[in-house]
């Protein structure tokens, strides 16, 4: 079987329309050199867009009709490109801190974690209509030392206005492809269970649900909240010169959980979220707690959510979700295994005029991309618009196509 993919990847050629602008490089801090991850890459004025990898990678078809282009990130000077300029070759692009980007303590006399709640309300409310997403989505998952699987794929998100906190999507899998370690000796296991036959701990199905419902984040607007964490507010400014707020979360030394830790920055003007960047504190690992589950024990060893929004033209956008989550399985004698399952969802274009829904019998069902297997008709990773593969990745990658 192997074989036949390896083959069918020689046979599939590029499928580029010739009009088509590729707009690639790489982002660095210009003083320092150091890559820029997260940076925005999107047509001006547009919800068309996409984001740099890990390592300040970019590659980005530029759709026909553009005429300007923008990269930005907060904290740095953002820089427009036009289009007609734009060479079929590799640039290098540094981006300028904003000395106005300097952050200064604020003061409030409301409870910090109430000022959250209303930000996360609001933003709901934004998003709170019948949305495409349409997006690329990946995923790595991780047994004990091996990377195990990695999928990834072209995907649209119908997402229908919520029923109370339910939040209903109908997928469409446009393009797909699949890897998997071949034989299930490769791969390190301390229980009796087929580990390689374990896909995943998401649900493809809710990939782009915290995008709407904020998971993990709600709970710190608990008044409770404040037992286990302190809260600072600090104002900055954009890449535009917009008033930026920032809500730091810090975990309190003396409390013995597993906390989390991290910084939520919102536009104090719109009360929408922008940016998500949390974490278990590493301080406070040593307190994770095995949970009982009916016949299984599983401990929850870390948890990271990097979640990112635009405000353009009035509408609120999200633009890119990554989600890490590293746990322990004990299940009998079948399963006493670490297991890991890290994603990547970008938005690449954004509808939040949905007037038609997707046909019933097109839609994706399953609960996870890997039972969609190789299903592509182009080499989309290459002739779409998605998140280039950091290096450390690219190997991992290498690593499970030559098995």
């Amino acid at each position: 079987m192997k074989k036949i993919y390896l083959f069918l990847f020689g046979l599939i050629s590029l499928s580029l329309n010739a009009q088509t602008v590729i707009f690639e490089g790489k982002i660095v801090d210009k003083s320092s050199k150091e890559s820029i991850p997260y940076a925005n890459i999107f047509v001006q004025n547009s919800t068309q867009g996409v984001i740099s990898n890990d390592d300040g990678v970019f590659k980005f078809y530029i759709p026909n009709g553009a005429e300007k282009i923008e990269i930005g990130h907060i904290g740095y000077k953002t820089q427009l490109f036009l289009v007609s300029e734009i060479k079929a070759e590799l640039i290098n692009i540094e981006l300028e801190a904003d000395e106005m980007a300097l952050e200064e303590v604020i003061v409030t006399n409301k409870p910090i974690h109430q000022i959250l709640a209303g930000i996360l309300a609001n933003s709901k409310n934004q998003l709170d209509k019948s949305i495409k997403l349409e997006t690329y989505y990946r995923e790595f998952v991780k047994i004990n030392d091996n990377y195990s699987k990695f999928a990834d794929g072209l995907i649209d998100f119908y997402v229908l206005p919520k029923k109370k906190e339910k939040i209903e999507s109908k997928l469409l899998v446009n393009q797909s492809r699949a890897f998997q370690l071949a034989n299930a000796e490769e791969i390190e296991k301390k229980g009796k269970a087929d580990l390689s036959e374990i896909d995943s701990f998401f649900d493809i199905q809710k990939a782009a649900n915290g995008f709407f419902t904020y998971e993990y984040i709600d709970r710190l607007t608990a008044d409770k909240a404040n037992e286990n964490y302190e809260f600072e507010l600090r104002s900055k400014k954009d890449q535009f010169g917009n008033a930026l707020e920032v809500i730091y979360i810090k975990p309190r030394a003396s409390v013995e959980k597993a906390l989390l830790v991290g910084k939520i920055t919102y536009d104090p003007t719109h009360k929408v979220v922008l940016d998500i960047d949390v974490k278990m504190s590493d301080n406070h690992k040593q307190f994770v707690e095995t949970i009982n589950a009916l016949i299984m024990k599983f401990t929850i060893h870390d948890i990271q959510i990097k979640q990112t929004y635009k405000y353009l033209n009035g509408k609120y956008i999200p633009s890119y979700r990554k989600s890490l989550l590293d746990l322990h399985i004990k299940f009998g004698k079948q399963m006493n295994d670490r297991m890991m399952s890290i994603s990547d969802l970008v938005v690449t274009d954004f509808n939040d005029n949905v007037t038609t829904q997707p046909e019933k019998n097109k839609i994706f069902k399953e609960r996870n991309l890997y039972s969609n297997g190789m299903n592509f008709t182009e080499n989309f990773w290459e002739t779409n618009s998605t998140l280039p593969l950091s290096e450390n990745e690219e190997r991992i990658l290498q690593t499970l196509k030559s098995k």
